[in-house]
């Protein structure tokens, strides 16, 4: 999808859809999510244990291009924009039937529960992210 590294599929489910006969907006963020959670599955091995990879989500951006509707088939791209030193931030874009829907960023900050702050990304981790960096940041 568009250069992105990473895409996948998201069903648009009926309870996804709003009194407006459209996707709710905030539904968008979960459709994020579900692509989020397939790229640390399929690329980074994930099992779904508590805590496997340590991060919280800091910061999340959706600019809304047009409506989703229950029809539409959907895919999400994903990639990384940025990496710092203890957080890296993700772009997407949400497609419907082709057309450009949103696009939206992510910031994921790498997390030591024990101490309960921020820790540094590690070395492993941010060699997976360099092969999921994205060109361009895109528009």
């Amino acid at each position: 999808m568009n250069g992105f590294p990473f895409s996948c599929p998201v069903e648009v489910r009926y309870s996804d859809v709003d009194a407006m006969n459209h996707v709710n907006n905030a539904v968008y963020v979960t459709y994020l999510e579900h692509a989020r959670l397939r790229l640390w599955r399929e690329r980074f091995g994930f099992t779904g244990g508590a805590r496997e990879i340590p991060i919280i989500i800091a910061r999340v951006a959706v600019d809304y291009r047009s409506p989703i509707g229950l029809a539409d088939e959907v895919e999400v791209g994903i990639g990384v924009i940025r990496t710092g030193r203890t957080s890296f931030a993700f772009a997407y874009r949400i497609e419907a039937s082709g057309r450009l829907a949103a696009q939206a960023e992510t910031v994921q900050v790498h997390f030591d529960y024990a101490a309960g702050e921020p820790s540094a990304v590690p070395a492993d981790l941010r060699a997976q992210l360099a092969a999921l960096r994205l060109p361009v940041r895109p528009k």
